[in-house]
């Protein structure tokens, strides 16, 4: 009987060593342990998306403070609310986005003396909404990825430096700089491979 405790308690412990800590973790599951109530699982989210929901809030409010408040109030209903996000209707990102959106018209109605234009989602809006979305999806992903992936990503690809370059600049050899975006671009791939829009 003590033996085959003993032998449950490692076993356990070896399935804990294989699950994702909340930072791996993709985020419809983060949503799922927000709707438990995990703080730290809501902290992720927040990391990952909270500049990109500040962004379609700014983007729809043209005010900075304006659009601070109105992502707070998303969190806090992503908060309240991640119980009724559903996987099999969209995208983690793009329920997020939503989210965003309709914080960003809430306070747009509540604050009536500003100045904004909401946009409803067909022609020019509706491609200026999905390339927000594409980049909300992209910039989480991107969060998650390794700090030295992520830099030699973004000095390649938004500074548009050469591999040569990224090497001088980072003081590292070609072949690490090389490895690195290659590693992070297959890690990206895989984060974003996840992501329905």
């Amino acid at each position: 009987m003590k033996k085959k405790s003993l032998m449950t308690g490692v076993l356990a412990r070896a399935a804990d060593a294989f699950t994702p800590s909340h930072g791996e973790q993709s985020a419809e599951r983060l949503l799922g342990l927000v709707a438990g109530g995990d703080p730290e699982a809501f902290r992720i989210l927040w990391e990952r998306f909270g500049s990109a929901m500040y962004s379609v809030c700014l983007r729809r409010l043209s005010d900075h403070g304006t659009a601070e408040d109105a992502t707070q109030e998303a969190f806090a209903s992503v908060w309240r609310r991640a119980s009724t996000f559903d996987p099999m209707r969209g995208s983690a990102a793009g329920w997020l986005f939503a989210v965003a959106r309709n914080a960003a018209a809430q306070t747009a109605r509540r604050d009536k003396g500003l100045d904004v234009t909401l946009t409803v989602l067909d022609g020019q809006a509706g491609a200026e909404d999905e390339d927000a979305l594409t980049r909300m999806v992209v910039h989480a992903a991107m969060t998650r990825l390794p700090d030295t992936e992520r830099a030699v990503l973004e000095l390649a690809y938004f500074d548009d430096l050469t591999h040569a370059q990224i090497a001088d600049k980072l003081s590292q050899p070609l072949g690490t700089v090389k490895t690195r975006i290659r590693s992070g671009l297959r890690r990206l791939g895989d984060y974003l491979e996840d992501v329905r829009l």
